[in-house]
């Protein structure tokens, strides 16, 4: 692309106008640049024989370049007779002594190779100028493309907000209908909740939509964390802290970790702060050789793994198979100790960096 934008390039295309003129005007155009030659080497050396051919040259050159190999075929003949008659002696005739063919055969033949070269030249830069507006036609499609892209995927992230939204009211006003019974209002509120974590999770997500495939987790985390703190935790004397190395994932596994990261802190919040207990809930994600592992400590009342879980256990098992659809495997252990000293709930998610 230098080379396309180079003045010798500039030069030879703005020449497209004046190499399709007409013959007639061509060379014209040469034979006045002959003459032209002609009056200044009169100018330089006066009429006396001798350097018969040096002003010549440019002429030649321009009629060359600024039309075409046709036109600078002629200013070389022209000149040849020009100089030859003029200023080779006997001067005002053709007849030159044979000492003087070795010259005019050099300069001819020199002429040739510059008009060829320069022909050859002027081929090459225009092949390279039509494959730059290709290039550049190619990238303007692309481009456009890729705007369409974006206006597509907004549409379908915004329909599916909308979406996820009515199904979310549809389901919260079955569960809260009369003739629904306790243990069906359980399950649709159960369900709700799901379909509001994946609304949370693709809110925090529609920016990556809008540019790359690549989530920044730090970043995203944050701002999932923070969505939970200023809604479910705002009425909880609970603090929600998190600590995300600098990494990131493809969207389509940042998308599981964002629900079991959302699972895990409303779990801790419905489960591990009992009334009013205060306490705060840690969210972690570090990578470790090929592995990134994911934390989840709270300092609330703990619980044992080997007691049955409570409410439904459907948490847990979301959890897990989220870790399954990233090919990893979940531990749960002991969290981080409250004031009272009792151990919270720790959840430790460890998934490869690359997809399984």
């Amino acid at each position: 692309m230098a080379v396309a934008s180079s003045p010798m390039v500039q030069l030879f295309m703005l020449t497209a106008t004046t190499r399709a003129l007409p013959n007639w005007i061509r060379y014209t155009a040469a034979t006045a640049l002959v003459a032209l030659a002609a009056l200044i080497r009169l100018a330089l050396f006066g009429p006396e024989p001798g350097r018969p051919y040096f002003t010549f040259y440019p002429a030649i050159v321009i009629t060359a370049v600024v039309f075409d190999r046709g036109s600078g075929f002629y200013a070389i003949a022209l000149s040849a007779l020009v100089a030859v008659w003029a200023f080779v002696e006997p001067a005002g005739s053709f007849a030159f002594r044979l000492s003087e063919a070795a010259a005019l055969t050099y300069f001819i033949l020199s002429a040739l190779l510059v008009i060829s070269l320069l022909e050859a030249l002027h081929a090459a830069l225009k092949e390279v100028a039509e494959h730059r507006e290709q290039a550049e036609q190619d990238a303007w499609a692309l481009a456009k493309a890729a705007s369409d892209r974006e206006t597509l995927l907004q549409e379908m992230v915004h329909r599916s907000r909308n979406d996820s939204q009515r199904l979310l009211a549809t389901i919260q006003l079955r569960a809260a209908a009369p003739a629904t019974s306790s243990s069906a209002a359980e399950a649709l509120g159960q369900v709700a909740e799901q379909v509001a974590a994946l609304a949370r999770v693709n809110q925090h997500l529609e920016i990556y939509w809008r540019s790359d495939a690549v989530v920044e987790m730090n970043e995203f985390l944050h701002g999932l964390v923070a969505d939970l703190r200023s809604g479910i935790a705002a009425v909880r004397p609970v603090a929600l802290h998190v600590n995300a190395e600098p990494l990131s994932l493809h969207i389509e596994r940042a998308v599981p970790v964002g629900l079991i990261v959302n699972e895990l802190v409303v779990n801790a919040l419905k489960y591990a702060f009992p009334g009013d207990r205060e306490g705060g809930v840690w969210v972690c994600l570090r990578q470790e050789g090929d592995d990134m592992v994911l934390t989840v400590e709270d300092d609330g009342i703990g619980c044992d793994p080997a007691a049955s879980p409570q409410g439904t256990g459907l948490g847990s098992r979301v959890v897990r198979t989220l870790a399954a659809q990233l090919g990893g495997r979940v531990v749960q252990g002991p969290g981080r100790s409250g004031d009272d000293g009792t151990p919270g709930t720790g959840w430790t998610v460890r998934f490869p960096v690359t997809g399984p």
